[in-house]
C-alpha cells in the first residue's frame, strides 16, 4: 500500500509570531495561511485573521514548506574548498578622493595542497602604466609570480611555499635588469627597499596583505557562524594615508541562498576607535562575499571601506568576480 502523502507540515514558531512576515516567507497571503492552519490545527490553536494570538506551531502546505526549505542554508559552518580548480578573477579597485581606478586579472590554480597565483598587467584609469616609478613597481611585483600559498582551515595565508624561489628570481634576474634600466636616486632607494621585502617573502606576509586583494581573498571567512552571526575585528590598510584602520565588524551569514544559488556572507562594521565618540565622523566598512554552493570557492567580493582623516573622507571600493562564472 502506498504511503499517504502528508497533508500539512507542522512547524514550530520562533519568537513572536508575525502573521504577515511568515505568510510572505512561505509565499502565501495572510488569509491563505490562516485558512490552511485552521483547517488542520486543534481548537485551541485556531487563529483569527486580524488579531493573531500566540501559537507554538503553525500548519503549512507541504509544497510551500519544501519550496522554502530548498532555499535555506542547512549548516552555519563554511568549510574551505578541498578541490582542484583553475579560476580567473577580475579585480577593480577605486580610490577616493583622488579619483584613481585600477584593474587587473588574477589567475588562481587550486590544488588540494596549495594555491598558485599569477597576476596579469595592471591598468590605471583604464590605461597602461606609463609613469616611471609606477612601471618600476609593476615590473618588480611580477617577481612574486607564480606565488604559491598554503592556507589554513579558515582560509588565511599560512605560508608562502616558494619564498626562496622568489628571492632567487629577484636577486639573480629581476633586480639587475631594473637597476640597469632605472637609474636615479629615487629608483635606487626603491630597489633597496624591495631587497628587504623580496629577501624573505614568507616572513613579510603583512606587507602582502596590505594589498586589498590579498587581504580580502584570504580573510578567515571559513568558520562557524553560530546563529548565523559572528563579531570580530578587521584591519584595512589605506595607502593614501599610509595607515591601517581597525574596524569592529559583524559577519552575517545569509540564511537563504541568493537568486544565483550562491551562499552570501555580509561583513559590515565601524571604525573601532570611533565607536563611542559621536562627535567624530566614523569610518565604515561593508563587504558582501558570495561562495559557490557546491565547491565553497569564492565567487565574488564587493564592497567598500571608508576612513575620515583631517577633514578628508577616504574611500576604497573593491570588486572581485569570477570571470568564467558570472551568473
Amino acid at each position: 500500500m502506498a504511503k499517504e502523502e502528508a497533508k500539512y507540515v507542522k512547524l514550530k514558531t520562533q519568537g513572536i509570531f508575525d502573521l504577515q512576515n511568515i505568510s510572505k516567507e512561505f509565499n502565501l497571503t495572510s488569509a491563505e495561511l490562516v485558512a490552511f492552519h485552521n483547517q488542520y490545527c486543534s481548537i485551541h490553536e485556531l487563529l483569527p485573521l486580524k488579531l493573531p494570538k500566540y501559537v507554538e506551531y503553525i500548519y503549512l502546505p507541504p509544497e510551500n514548506f519544501l519550496a522554502r526549505d530548498k532555499k535555506l542554508l542547512k549548516n552555519t559552518k563554511l568549510s574551505a574548498p578541498n578541490i582542484e580548480s583553475d579560476k580567473t578573477y577580475g579585480i577593480e579597485i577605486n580610490f577616493q578622493p583622488n579619483d584613481l581606478s585600477i584593474h587587473y586579472k588574477i589567475n588562481i590554480k587550486r590544488t588540494t595542497q596549495f594555491l598558485e597565483i599569477k597576476k596579469e598587467k595592471t591598468f590605471i584609469n583604464n590605461q597602461e602604466i606609463d609613469q616611471t616609478i609606477e612601471q618600476l613597481f609593476e615590473k618588480a611585483e611580477q617577481v612574486l609570480y607564480p606565488l604559491q600559498i598554503l592556507q589554513n582551515e579558515q582560509g588565511e595565508i599560512s605560508k608562502i611555499i616558494n619564498s626562496k624561489e622568489t628571492a632567487s628570481r629577484w636577486k639573480q634576474d629581476c633586480r639587475p635588469k631594473l637597476a640597469e634600466y632605472y637609474q636615479s636616486e629615487t629608483s635606487d632607494k626603491i630597489l633597496n627597499q624591495l631587497d628587504s621585502a623580496f629577501k624573505e617573502v614568507d616572513k613579510n606576509k603583512e606587507l602582502l596583505v596590505r594589498n586589498l586583494f590579498y587581504k580580502l581573498f584570504f580573510l578567515p571567512v571559513y568558520q562557524n557562524y553560530p546563529q548565523f552571526l559572528k563579531q570580530d575585528n578587521l584591519q584595512i590598510y589605506f595607502s593614501a594615508i599610509s595607515k591601517e584602520i581597525d574596524y569592529k565588524v559583524e559577519y552575517t551569514l545569509n540564511k537563504e541562498f541568493t537568486r544565483g544559488n550562491k551562499i552570501a556572507l555580509q561583513i559590515s562594521g565601524i571604525e573601532q576607535e570611533d565607536i563611542f565618540n559621536k562627535n567624530i565622523k566614523k569610518g565604515e566598512l561593508d563587504f558582501l562575499y558570495k561562495f559557490d554552493k557546491g565547491t565553497m570557492e569564492i565567487f565574488s567580493i564587493t564592497g567598500f571601506a571608508t576612513k575620515s582623516d583631517e577633514n578628508e573622507m577616504y574611500k576604497v571600493d573593491f570588486q572581485l568576480f569570477d570571470l568564467k562564472n558570472n551568473t
